[in-house]
């Protein structure tokens, strides 16, 4: 099977690592590694580009990072490549959108360039990656071309304070939705309590689930060193209980609640501290937070790791958690998986997908969403329990999170493709 990987997969190839780039050459290299043949679309190749080893055909939009300028330059170039398909395009979004930006004049630019990709690569499926703008314009030209598209959608139907949904009202909503969404062929969340997004549009025989897992080999699982020498590499201290957050600097991802979670404790005279490793986005705002809550000295931060550094992080801990904190929330975390693979236990907000894998008291700990009290209150249980019961509750959660590794991903969206092709070829 041929299969193109499109739509919004991220700011560029890796660097930075994590998230839609990180899953699609997941899956990419899965798949061929399976025989299949895969492509990928990204914006723009950086000089330092790691495609973890998937080896696809890929595409890029621009030669370097975009500026307004070389999009603009963009929008011309694909223009006067296509100009009827264009205004095709852009006439069609503006159908179910009813406001004009400078976004919605360059994507229609996007979809005359798709078209061309998928011309050279012809696939036999599109997966196109979150319901945005982009993958608009990729299933019109896909349905042009008679290929099927499949989307993999996250929280951007269901938040309404994102994206198009913050400028639409409830009935232009309604309409947008349901126009854009029926022109997949299938729609992929990453679990089930990220369907309710798609479902409230969609009849549910064209809704499915697949969780998002992740390679834990490129994690560094074997490493041998113990967790004081790999503090001492790190430069992170031996004497205090470190618990690690990944994610992007964004507020969503719930930094700030550790960090005032770790001032917390910090006053009242616990040895406890916080590694917070980002990807996207600017560290400063943390840093500031951390000195302002007087725990600068209690919170250390990386940014931009290569897996395997990423991997040594994971192994230095004592404990892991995922804190987001906000509607956007969606499907299980790549990052929990690899927390929890590499030995710890966890503390994470009730974010519902994640109980797949959480068990309270078994192998991490459950709060309540955007209490940091209770957040302090269990990082404090976490850290007072016997080491051997913590290495239990590790193994725990070891044993849960590889069982959803990147070949279960890709088994179950390469069957629910199958499905799709066995359909269309049927009509």
């Amino acid at each position: 099977m041929r299969i193109l990987i499109t739509g919004t997969t991220g700011e560029s190839m890796p660097p930075p690592y994590g998230g839609v780039p990180k899953l699609s050459l997941l899956v990419a290299r899965a798949w061929r590694s399976q025989g299949h043949s895969a492509a990928i679309t990204f914006v723009y190749r950086p000089t330092n580009a790691d495609d973890l080893g998937a080896n696809a055909e890929y595409f890029f939009e621009y030669a370097a990072r975009p500026t307004k300028f070389k999009k603009a330059i963009f929008l011309a170039q694909y223009f006067f490549r296509n100009p009827r398909l264009y205004l095709t395009l852009f006439h069609e979004y503006r159908k179910i959108y009813p406001h004009l930006d400078f976004e919605v004049a360059l994507y229609p630019a996007y979809g005359v360039y798709m078209d061309g990709v998928i011309s050279t690569f012809k696939p036999d499926v599109i997966l196109s990656e979150a319901a945005l703008i982009q993958t608009f314009m990729v299933a019109k030209v896909a349905k042009r071309r008679y290929t099927p598209v499949i989307f993999d959608t996250y929280a951007e139907i269901h938040d309404l304070s994102m994206g198009t949904n913050s400028s639409l009202t409830e009935g232009n909503r309604k309409n947008y939705w349901k126009s854009f969404l029926s022109l997949a062929d299938l729609v992929i969340a990453p679990g089930p309590h990220c369907c309710r997004g798609p479902l409230m549009y969609l009849p549910k025989e064209k809704v499915e689930y697949v969780y998002d897992g992740s390679d834990y080999s490129i994690a560094n699982l074997d490493i041998d060193e113990d967790q004081n020498v790999l503090r001492d590499i790190l430069n992170l201290p031996r004497d205090l209980f470190l618990i690690g957050n990944v994610g992007s600097f964004e507020l969503r991802k719930g930094h700030d609640h550790l960090i005032k979670a770790i001032s917390k404790l910090t006053k009242a005279g616990h040895a406890i501290g916080a590694v917070i490793c980002g990807g996207t986005g600017d560290a400063t705002k943390w840093r500031n937070l951390a000195k302002a809550e007087g725990v600068a000295d209690r919170v250390f931060f990386f940014g931009r790791l290569p897996e395997l550094e990423l991997g040594r992080v994971l192994k230095s801990l004592d404990c892991f958690s995922d804190l987001e904190n906000t509607p956007r929330a969606c499907g299980l975390t790549m990052a929990v998986l690899e927390g929890m693979a590499m030995g710890n236990p966890v503390v994470i907000y009730e974010n519902r997908e994640m109980f797949e894998v959480v068990k309270e008291e078994e192998n991490g700990f459950i709060v309540p969403l955007n209490d940091i009290d209770a957040l302090a209150a269990a990082i404090l249980k976490m850290q007072q329990l016997p080491a051997e019961v913590r290495k239990e509750m590790g193994k725990k959660a070891a044993a849960a999170a590889r069982q959803i590794d990147i070949t279960f991903t890709a088994d179950g969206k390469m069957k629910l493709f199958q499905q799709v092709l066995n359909s269309y070829n049927a009509q």
